[in-house]
C-alpha cells in the first residue's frame, strides 16, 4: 500500500508563477510512488485531476489569515480526509503556516525570493519553527533561512523537463531576437530590458508574458510600443514555450531578484546563451556560470545588459559555445533527477 502525500500549493498550472509549476511536477512525478493529493485554490484540469486528487478552499486575499480562521473548518476536513502520511507545502506563506499545527510530518519548501514584512515575517518565523524540514531551491535562500530565522535548509534545486526543453531542429531560428520570458514586473526587470531595446534598435526584443493583475499584483508594469519590440500574449502550453526559445537567438532575464528561476533552465536546455543578473539574492548564479553558458550582470546595470545582448549577438563563434555548455549544465537538473531526490527526503522524514 502507497504513502499519502499531501502537497500544497495556491494555484495550478496553467496560469500561475515558478513556484507553482514546481509543485506540479513533483506532485506528477511522485504519483508513481505516492497516493498524491494536491491542496490548493484552483479546480485543476482534467489532466491534473486524472494524476492526483485535488482539495479546492476559495481563493481570498490575506490567506495566512483567511485560512487560519474563515476557512479553518474546511483545511481541517480536507486533512482529516486525505489523512496524509506527509506533508509538502510549496511557499512558507500561506500554507506552512496554515498547516503548522498539523500533527503529520511537514516539509516547507520556501520559494519566496523578496523580503517580507514585518507581517509576513511574523508569520513565517511561526511557519519555519513547525517545520520538520525546511527545503529551498537556491543556496543564498538556504543562508538566509539561517541567517534570519535560526533554522537549518537544505537546498534542492528546481527542475527542468528537458523532454519538452530542448533544442528543435525544425523550428526556424531567428538571427536578431532577444527573448525575455516572465511577468511584466519591475522586479523582473522588463523595464531594463525596455531601456536595453532602446539602445539597441538593430535588434528585436520579444517579450512573452502577462501584466494581468492576477499574475503580478500591484507590481505590474506596462511594455511600452517601440518599433523593435513585440509582445507575445502569455503561453500556458509549455511545448510553445519551448518553441518559443528555439525561435529566438538569446535570452535575457535581468531580474532584480530572484530565489531559483526556471525561465534561464528552460532557455538553457533549448539551447540558448541567457544574460542574466547576478547579485546575493539572485538564483541565476547557481546554475548559470558567466563566460560558460550566458553573461551575468548586475540588477539595474543598463550598460552592463547592453554590452552582454551586444556581444552575444555578435559573436556567434563564442554563443555557439555557450550554447553547447547550456545544454549540457541544463541536464544535470532533469526532473527525473530532481524528483528523485526528493523523494529520498520524502521517505527519510516520514520513517524518522
Amino acid at each position: 500500500m502507497r504513502n499519502t502525500l499531501l502537497v500544497a500549493s495556491t494555484y495550478l498550472p496553467p496560469i500561475c508563477g515558478g513556484a507553482e509549476w514546481v509543485a506540479w511536477d513533483i506532485a506528477k512525478r511522485l504519483a508513481d510512488r505516492f497516493e498524491v493529493h494536491m491542496l490548493t485554490t484552483d479546480e485543476g484540469s482534467a489532466e491534473i485531476r486524472a494524476i492526483v486528487e485535488v482539495h479546492t478552499v476559495p481563493r481570498h486575499k490575506w490567506l495566512p489569515i483567511t485560512y487560519s480562521s474563515i476557512y479553518r473548518d474546511k483545511v481541517k476536513k480536507i486533512l482529516k480526509d486525505v489523512s496524509a502520511d506527509i506533508i509538502h507545502c510549496h511557499m512558507v506563506l500561506p500554507w506552512g503556516y496554515v498547516l503548522r499545527n498539523a500533527r503529520t510530518p511537514k516539509i516547507i519548501t520556501c520559494h519566496e525570493a523578496r523580503k517580507p514584512n514585518q507581517i509576513d515575517r511574523y508569520f513565517m518565523k511561526s511557519a519555519l519553527r513547525h517545520a520538520d524540514v525546511i527545503t529551498t531551491p537556491s543556496k543564498w535562500s538556504s543562508e538566509y533561512i539561517h541567517s534570519d530565522y535560526g533554522r537549518q535548509a537544505l537546498t534542492i534545486p528546481n527542475g527542468v523537463e528537458t523532454e519538452i526543453f530542448r533544442r528543435l531542429l525544425d523550428i526556424e531560428r531567428n538571427d536578431n531576437v532577444v527573448l525575455y520570458v516572465g511577468r511584466f514586473t519591475r522586479n523582473k526587470g522588463a523595464l531594463d530590458l525596455v531601456e536595453a531595446a532602446r539602445a539597441l534598435p538593430e535588434y528585436q526584443f520579444w517579450f512573452r508574458g502577462s501584466a494581468e493583475p492576477v499574475n503580478v499584483g500591484r507590481q505590474g508594469v506596462e511594455i511600452p510600443h517601440l518599433p523593435n519590440i513585440r509582445l507575445i500574449d502569455f503561453l500556458p502550453d509549455r511545448h510553445a514555450l519551448a518553441a518559443l526559445y528555439n525561435q529566438a537567438t538569446i535570452c535575457a532575464f535581468p531580474s532584480q531578484y530572484e530565489n531559483f528561476p526556471l525561465v534561464g533552465l528552460e532557455a538553457m536546455a533549448c539551447g540558448r546563451a541567457v544574460v542574466a543578473t547576478k547579485g546575493p539574492r539572485n538564483g541565476f548564479s547557481d546554475y548559470l556560470e558567466d563566460g560558460r553558458e550566458g553573461i551575468l550582470v548586475a540588477p539595474h546595470d543598463i550598460k552592463g545588459l547592453v554590452d552582454a545582448i551586444r556581444y552575444l549577438m555578435k559573436n556567434k563563434s563564442e554563443r555557439d559555445e555557450f550554447e553547447k555548455n547550456a545544454i549540457e549544465k541544463a541536464a544535470q537538473y532533469d526532473w527525473r533527477i530532481i524528483a528523485e531526490r526528493y523523494a529520498s527526503l520524502l521517505e527519510q522524514v516520514m520513517h524518522r
